[in-house]
């Protein structure tokens, strides 16, 4: 066992709706289809008839989620109240137990990923800079609620005095759309786990066409050369570190082509990777002066044919 899904479920769509996540405005965006797909293609769809049919169960669980501060009963009345014809209030509290067990959380897996990634389809219309979507991979931590099953699965934050946080944590990374602030996509789990491994599970959830900014922690000719290669036109900026060392191709004193060496251990680990990789590197002029750089000169990475991308 671990968290339940509908919590992140929860977390997201409160993001990407962009406004109060009341459940009435939740049974106006996600379209009946989308929970019958959901339920079809992950096994979970109703055979026999049931006080509680499984589209009913999946209401009710983002309901659980929505007001997850309440009672299972308190919960089923409010529902009772927005969705009249859609819940039995006198289905007994194991039922409803028994119901969220069968229903698991591979069709709110699937609802999510259909609802999330249709709302920025729709959003993205005379919203993309140069015909590129924009997009910007992020991580951050969440809390759980404190049960011996979620510690044991995900695990805590160890501090260097050996206290260990109070409540269990997971590590969440998502693929938010910048124009609109609409979550695309999410992945999550342990918190011990690298944000680089979360990262790559997202690659293959990047759209074409696309621009997907990186903070310099994912920094990896793994991570940035899959994005590249495995789409089409998915451009990436990355903020170079500080450490960072190349040989430069060509001499143009702000936007340059140069050559990276991919480190041993990368290329031991994946040994499809080259031993050296080309990109652009571009410096701009920023307002915030950086430590041991010249005065207001940053440095930032981009694919070598991302010709789309050009520094004001």
């Amino acid at each position: 066992m671990g968290i339940r899904f509908p919590i992140l479920f929860l977390f997201v769509m409160s993001r990407t709706l962009g406004h109060s996540a009341e459940l009435s405005a939740l049974s106006q965006a996600i379209d009946p289809d989308w929970i019958a797909q959901a339920l079809a293609t992950t096994g979970k769809a109703s055979i026999r008839k049931r006080k509680l049919p499984a589209e009913q169960v999946v209401w009710l669980v983002i309901a659980l989620a929505l007001y997850r501060h309440q009672s299972i009963p308190e919960v089923v009345a409010h529902l009772d109240l927005v969705l009249p014809d859609e819940v039995n209030a006198d289905i007994a509290k194991s039922a409803l137990t028994q119901a969220r067990q069968r229903l698991g959380q591979a069709p709110l897996a699937q609802l999510f990923a259909m609802s999330a990634s249709c709302w920025d389809e729709r959003h993205q219309s005379g919203r993309a800079w140069r015909g590129l979507c924009r997009y910007a991979v992020d991580g951050s931590t969440l809390r759980t609620s404190d049960s011996p099953e979620n510690r044991a699965h995900f695990g805590a934050q160890a501090y260097a005095s050996g206290v260990v946080a109070s409540y269990p944590q997971l590590r969440l990374l998502t693929l938010t759309a910048l124009a609109t602030h609409l979550v695309r996509d999410a992945v999550f789990g342990a918190y011990g786990t690298n944000e680089m491994l979360y990262a790559k599970s997202l690659l293959d959830r990047v759209p074409d066409h696309s621009l997907t900014v990186f903070d310099k922690g994912f920094f990896s000719a793994s991570l940035l050369l899959q994005l590249q290669t495995k789409g089409h036109e998915r451009h990436w900026p990355i903020p170079a570190k500080a450490n960072s060392t190349w040989e430069r191709l060509d001499p143009h004193p702000t936007d340059y082509r140069v050559r990276m060496k991919v480190s041993p251990q990368a290329r031991q680990a994946e040994p499809d990777l080259p031993a050296f990789w080309e990109v652009r590197a571009i410096e701009t002029t920023t307002s915030l002066p950086i430590p041991m750089k010249p005065p207001l000169c940053s440095e930032m990475i981009a694919p070598p044919d991302s010709g789309m991308i050009s520094p004001p």
